[in-house]
């Protein structure tokens, strides 16, 4: 079975509840919320892109990303992750959609780390993915963050042995790539 592609192919994004969290299709709307979060520059210590200007510029971005990819092959997915019991805003969780594969990322706020925030939503975003038929799954991480790199093998996902050589605001930076083979579903 292979995956829907496109930016409307299976419809809405959903909600994915956990125990301890809800995953919120982000949408423009979240910006003035998200936008403490997303200003603190150490969210960016491993990952490209700096922190928005304004709530406006962060809406602008929220929209950008809820519009859905211009490819007709690819679908972009992006929520939000909430605590269920105060409701707070714990970290962002992406997938990239092509076929029956799939790219994720995972980052998770300041004061929410360490906490199982990111694996927990990771792994509902697994689950959902391999809902849609998707059968491998691909995390990239900056290999100075330890802590993403440990919430992708406490996932599964397996590192590759070589590593991708980047520059990070004009900085060397090395990354590795992991990826989660998923099996496909016996037909009864």
């Amino acid at each position: 079975m292979s995956a829907p592609t496109g930016a409307g192919a299976s419809g809405a994004i959903p909600l994915l509840p956990t125990a301890r969290l809800v995953l919120e299709p982000l949408v423009p709307g979240h910006a003035a919320e998200a936008f403490v979060a997303f200003a603190d520059a150490d969210l960016y210590a491993f990952m490209v892109g700096e922190p928005p200007a304004s709530v406006d510029a962060l809406r602008d971005e929220f929209a950008r990303l809820a519009a859905g990819c211009p490819r007709p092959d690819e679908r972009w997915v992006n929520w939000l992750a909430r605590r269920r019991d105060d409701a707070s805003l714990v970290g962002w969780h992406q997938a990239t959609v092509a076929g029956a594969r799939a790219d994720i990322a995972w980052v998770t706020f300041a004061g929410s780390t360490r906490r199982g925030h990111a694996r927990e939503g990771a792994a509902a975003v697994v689950a959902w993915l391999a809902s849609l038929g998707v059968r491998e799954i691909v995390a990239q991480s900056d290999v100075r963050n330890a802590a993403s790199c440990a919430t992708a093998v406490s996932l599964g996902f397996v590192p590759d042995a070589e590593t991708i050589a980047e520059t990070l605001r004009g900085e060397p930076a090395v990354d590795r790539v992991y990826r989660l083979r998923l099996r496909e579903e016996a037909s009864g």
